[in-house]
């Protein structure tokens, strides 16, 4: 993956999520030429395929086969279920409450894992527990679960949920280097004796943000959301983050360098180089203040592109949606529409 206007995915992570339906006598061959990717794109491991054109394909064989896990896990997941359990969750008071009721509805199907969420003193745990009378097709359905969870998660409370950890309890996979951009540059174990992500107990009083209206955009555009590389970063970067939204959230604007550094007792050029050691930028977290702003707007279809982008502290909707193609690969009318115009 890369944060250039076109997204890209790895081959072989893609090879691998595929597993699913190559057991099902689908002619994949076909579904490929159908989304523009050639099977030869997926005998190079090096190769690198566009987001719009694997979201796409995923979205087919997701119809193919009735089944939202693509073949992976030992049943369908019909389609729809992911729906019911979002609309389920966005009525939760926090997010804790959500991540139960997100995790209570897959334990209602007996179907190759068992989901449980572990509170403690200072952190909090998702964990994913295999069936051992049960069988999945590949080790990418772990990954795929908890990314969704993971992602979902975030987005009920727009808000990145920074992991501390993700335990995975098989060997490493030829797709690695893509779970940094998946889980936000966690550290990833491997051989472990669960399969998890854990995190701050703190994100479980955060309240839930979403709505009905909004799940169903998110729907619309699945599984998008779970692909595109999103920042994390170090203290400084997250601190930034952290006062911009609050400043952004009670006035509307977001503050500049200098009233920033202000407030945190800095001199503007200190929290420059601080920011840099950690890989960032004042105007990058800024940016993806706006994205993130702009995203959750972009779940309400009453609201019109012009009234987004003054949301996202733009004066000039042109301006605006060159910005968001340049963030997401997509113009904010894809990104709301999905697949539609894909």
């Amino acid at each position: 993956m890369n944060t250039a206007k076109t997204i890209t995915i790895s081959s072989l992570l893609l090879t691998h999520a595929l597993s699913g339906i190559r057991t099902k006598g689908v002619d994949l061959e076909r579904l490929l030429r159908k989304c523009g990717i050639k099977a030869s794109d997926l005998n190079d491991p090096q190769n690198r395929l566009p987001l719009e054109n694997v979201v796409k394909l995923l979205r087919y064989c997701n119809g193919v086969l009735g089944d939202e896990a693509n073949g992976l896990l030992q049943y369908p997941m019909r389609l729809g279920s992911f729906r019911l359990m979002a609309l389920a969750a966005v009525h939760s008071q926090n997010l804790g409450q959500a991540m139960e009721r997100c995790l209570d509805f897959y334990n209602l199907f007996t179907n190759s894992f068992s989901y449980e969420l572990i509170v403690r003193r200072r952190f909090a745990e998702i964990s994913i527990t295999r069936r051992p009378e049960q069988s999945i097709v590949d080790d990418y359905a772990i990954c795929s679960m908890l990314s969704v969870i993971h992602r979902f998660s975030g987005w009920l409370s727009n808000d990145r949920l920074i992991l501390n950890q993700i335990q995975f309890d098989h060997t490493p996979p030829p797709y690695r280097t893509e779970l940094q951009y998946m889980f936000y540059g966690a550290p990833a174990l491997f051989h472990q004796v669960k399969n998890s992500i854990s995190f701050d107990r703190h994100y479980l009083e955060h309240p839930v943000v979403q709505t009905e209206v909004q799940v169903e955009s998110y729907i619309r555009r699945a599984p998008m959301d779970i692909f595109l590389p999103l920042d994390a970063g170090g203290f400084w970067t997250m601190e930034v983050r952290r006062r911009l939204k609050e400043a952004f959230a009670t006035k509307r604007e977001l503050l500049s360098l200098k009233v920033l550094a202000e407030d945190m007792s800095l001199n503007p050029q200190t929290l420059r180089r601080r920011l840099r050691r950690e890989g960032s930028s004042f105007d990058i977290i800024k940016s993806h203040i706006r994205r993130d702003i702009a995203i959750h707007h972009l779940g309400d279809n009453q609201q019109t592109i012009e009234d987004i982008a003054e949301a996202a502290g733009y004066t000039e909707p042109s301006s605006f949606i060159r910005a968001f193609k340049s963030w997401t690969g997509f113009t904010p009318l894809q990104f709301r529409k999905g697949l539609d115009t894909l």
